[in-house]
């Protein structure tokens, strides 16, 4: 596993942007279209000839897993939004907020906390070349205070950083729940 410090002091970047997602009016609305899909798929089951159902049951279980909050990211390893995906935020490399974010993610680690629950990232900080190509993605949940990168590896993370980070994503505009 290795650590966030140097998971970040090893991203080479011009830019970062901010998503939040997995959460609120346009996930909810996202769930009940797929719940209605679901259910339009399940009545056609019912008069669909045998060589067909299979195609139809992936339909459902791929519908049913954009809106599983476990399995879910706010960007995927293709660079991928996920539909309940918003921008919250563009950083430029210089900016003063998002070195103050570097800063947090670079701080020193002392120890992390292994929480028992299964983590949903519905936040993610994603670093981005000159040429737009993704350079890093940091998934991050702040119910159990656990982050992975964009190789959905687990990162080593001081606890400490999380309520700071926190407190800056809110005041760029996340809806972080206070958990």
């Amino acid at each position: 596993m290795e650590k966030l410090s140097n998971y970040i002091q090893g991203l080479s970047f011009e830019y970062a942007i901010s998503y939040s997602g997995l959460r609120g009016e346009k996930f909810i609305h996202l769930e009940k279209e797929t719940e209605e899909e679901i259910k339009k798929i399940e009545k056609e089951i019912e008069s669909a000839r045998f060589m067909q159902i299979p195609k139809l049951n992936k339909k459902i279980e791929a519908l049913k897993a954009e809106t599983n909050i476990y399995n879910s990211r706010i960007i995927n390893e293709h660079g991928e939004l996920h539909k309940s995906a918003m921008m919250i935020h563009r950083f430029e490399k210089d900016s003063q907020e998002l070195q103050s974010i570097v800063k947090i993610l670079s701080s020193n680690f002392e120890e992390q906390l292994f929480v028992m629950c299964p983590p949903v990232f519905r936040d993610s900080i994603v670093f981005y070349s000159k040429e737009d190509k993704i350079m890093g993605i940091l998934q991050m949940c702040f119910s159990c205070w656990w982050m992975k990168n964009e190789k959905e590896e687990d990162l080593e993370v001081d606890h400490n950083i999380f309520p700071l980070l926190k407190e800056k994503l809110i005041q760029l505009g996340h809806q972080i729940e206070h958990e």
